[in-house]
């Protein structure tokens, strides 16, 4: 059950993507969305705007500092604010939040009293391929103790799920998120085994066909061949859908920043949504 929603807010097209996702999924669930913009400290350090063809000696160095980051909190204030109007418009409960740290550890730390983490794939200040996770949500996505919802540019309807599950914990726990929100927003459920033996596979999905039997989703079973990026990426090329989720394995409390190299690839390349789960 989703009843409350940590939303990274910032002035990147991925952020729209986010805003709408979370919006979508606060009023399936009658949740309340909590929307934060961090103002980097770091940025003190190295400002990402400075024209260093501009004449420093005309520039009071002791108060550019301070006068950078004004503008900054100008700037997420109004980022905020329009995040604010916007959900009073749809009637969904909001609360924003201005906070000063470091963006990756600031989001996964508030992102613990949350139910779920949104955040779009790249942020305002990220400028390489499309294939590369902006380093804010990189950082999100490897403290977090929460689910993380990586979203793109666009917020299109969630109708279809697909599930990565091999019977470990942490796919069971995405498995039941992934029911819990395709019952809440009317999606059905593709769930993928990739590799090991056929009698496993056949095994591994008997467990997630009789965990979802009470919940009446409409529901696919497949048993991929090869390893399982590639073997996933394939069957979404034939098989589309709009949201991936999948286990965040590696978890641990002595191994927070570890990800499992399946969830480390897929996050990166895919090129739709992805939810992971701790």
């Amino acid at each position: 059950m989703i009843k409350s929603i940590l939303l990274a807010a910032d002035a990147s097209e991925h952020a729209v993507g986010a805003k709408n996702q979370a919006f979508a999924l606060a009023a399936a669930y009658g949740a309340k969305i909590v929307a934060v913009n961090v103002l980097d400290v770091r940025l003190l350090e190295m400002p990402p705007y400075l024209d260093y063809a501009y004449p420093f000696e005309t520039i009071p160095v002791a108060q550019f500092p301070v006068e950078l980051l004004e503008s900054f909190r100008v700037k997420a204030e109004r980022v905020l604010e329009e995040v604010r109007l916007a959900a009073i418009d749809e009637g969904i409960a909001v609360e924003t939040r201005l906070e000063e740290g470091i963006p990756g550890e600031v989001l996964a730390e508030l992102g613990d009293a949350a139910d779920i983490i949104v955040i779009g794939k790249r942020g305002e200040h990220a400028r390489w391929g499309k294939d590369m996770l902006g380093s804010i949500t990189e950082g999100v996505v490897r403290r977090a103790t929460s689910p993380v919802f990586i979203t793109e540019t666009e917020a299109s309807p969630l109708r279809s799920f697909v599930i990565l599950y091999d019977g470990s914990h942490t796919s069971n726990q995405a498995l039941k998120l992934a029911a819990d929100m395709a019952a809440h927003v009317g999606a059905s459920l593709q769930v993928l085994t990739a590799g090991g033996r056929s009698e496993e596979v056949d095994r591994v999905q008997d467990e997630a066909r009789r965990y979802l039997e009470p919940f009446t989703i409409p529901s696919r079973f497949f048993g991929l061949k090869g390893g399982p990026v590639q073997a996933v990426q394939e069957h979404l090329a034939s098989e589309p859908a709009d949201l991936v989720v999948m286990g965040k394995k590696g978890y641990s409390i002595l191994q927070r920043l570890i990800l499992g190299s399946t969830a480390e690839h897929l996050m990166r390349v895919l090129p739709l949504p992805v939810l992971l789960v701790p």
